[in-house]
């Protein structure tokens, strides 16, 4: 369940690797302190604060007389930081210790109670003073100061330099968690691409020492893919070369024998002949060809154009560019409508775009390919048992063929059921 809400990128979960320790030593900091030294600065001020109001209370009741008691309430109360105010006559009502007290009405409450006196403390938050009325023999004295008095203020600086501190550190953090990240990004761009069958440009390993070596391990795997598909390439068109070659002397031989026994013969030469072209074209598959930015939909209408007199439907919609090698679309294309034409008269194809990819589906009316069937279909030079007969065409390579070409450009194909009981072919492009 908690997956589904931690990110995806490898950035954004060594971020959350680096930014949670982070949150919990700034929690675990900030209470700490605030219960061990905000409480403590706290209490000690406030037992200071209620040291200096019993001082001048039992002072201004011992020395009662006028000018003493002028002098405690002006020059006394001013040098304590205090104003006093006396209130003859009044009185105030039993004392009730606060309901929910705050932390500093807690402390300075505890610190007034050794007074013996009535008292009450109120603390205005808004104008940020704290007054306190005791009851004294003959009235009530009114001591007010300000509320950093008794209220440490360095605990919220200290707070906001810790997390100030904290946010600098973290970007810096993920300056360079970035700049170590770019390499493997690089690296998954550059896989990406050559899995599409795409150019990779300017690729050389960077970052980390683990990140070079995989980047290294590509780049090597990669030109023994290509060095292995070009001695392939090679092989095949030497051993096509050779073999056309010794048909074409068979053939020159075929022309010195009588019509009635050269038929059968020739019948398995120009078989051969055609084996050896498929084949041939089979090794060619991966041929170099560099992929472009083209529309697909403009692609596909200029392909139907060969098949102007068949029964094949196609709807355009939106324009949709892909990067595809062009040939070899057009050659997986062709392979695959032809193969329809052989055993089916109607053929539909559509296509709809979806969140990163083209979806082309290509329908027909045939006689299909049994669900067990479909995978070895497209294996080389395999074909389905009441298809073997050369009256079909085809040598079951044409499907391979479109499959590998499909899977170069990074995409996927599938054989499915067709809506008209024939087969469906699904092809799968990279937007």
């Amino acid at each position: 369940m908690i997956k589904k809400f931690l990110p995806k990128t490898l950035l954004g979960r060594s971020t959350l690797i680096l930014l949670i320790p982070l949150i919990v030593l700034q929690i675990i900091v900030t209470l700490i302190f605030y219960n061990r030294h905000w409480d403590t600065i706290s209490r000690h001020r406030a037992t200071n604060f209620a040291g200096d109001i019993a001082l001048l209370v039992e002072s201004f009741e011992k020395f009662n007389s006028l000018d003493n008691q002028e002098w405690f309430l002006n020059h006394a109360s001013a040098k304590l930081q205090l104003q006093t105010k006396f209130k003859s006559g009044e009185k105030i009502s039993i004392f009730k210790y606060p309901d929910r007290p705050s932390l500093l009405e807690k402390h300075l409450t505890d610190s007034l109670l050794p007074l013996k006196k009535l008292f009450t403390v109120n603390i205005n938050n808004k104008k940020k003073l704290i007054k306190v009325l005791v009851q004294t023999q003959n009235g009530i004295l009114e001591f007010t100061t300000n509320k950093k008095r008794i209220y440490s203020s360095t605990t919220y600086i200290f707070i906001l330099w810790m997390i100030g501190s904290s946010c600098i550190l973290f970007i810096v953090a993920l300056m360079f968690l970035r700049n170590q990240i770019k390499p493997i990004r690089r690296l998954a761009i550059a896989v990406d691409r050559f899995g599409k069958g795409r150019d990779i440009k300017d690729f050389k390993p960077s970052g980390a020492n683990e990140v070079r070596r995989a980047a290294s391990a590509f780049q090597a795997m990669k030109e023994r893919i290509e060095n292995s598909i070009t001695q392939r390439n090679r092989m095949f068109s030497s051993i096509s070369h050779d073999i056309r070659t010794i048909l074409t002397r068979m053939k020159l031989e075929l022309e010195f024998i009588p019509k009635k026994e050269k038929k059968e013969l020739e019948k398995d030469v120009n078989e051969m002949k055609e084996i050896v072209s498929e084949y041939l074209n089979y090794a060619k598959g991966e041929k170099k060809e560099k992929a472009k930015k083209i529309n697909i939909v403009k692609v596909i209408s200029s392909i139907l154009k060969r098949y102007l007199n068949k029964n094949i439907s196609f709807v355009r919609k939106e324009n949709t560019y892909l990067f595809i090698k062009l040939n070899s679309f057009k050659r997986c294309f062709n392979n695959i409508l032809s193969n329809s034409l052989k055993f089916a008269n109607k053929i539909n194809i559509t296509y709809k775009k979806k969140k990163n990819h083209l979806l082309i589906i290509i329908d027909d009316d045939g006689p299909g390919i049994p669900p067990n069937e479909r995978d070895k279909v497209l294996m080389p030079f395999y074909r389905i048992e009441n298809s073997r007969n050369r009256d079909t065409g085809g040598v079951g390579l044409g499907l391979t063929i479109s499959s590998d070409i499909i899977l170069a450009h990074g995409g996927n194909f599938y054989l499915d059921d067709s809506p008209q009981k024939g087969l469906r072919v699904k092809i799968s492009l990279p937007l």
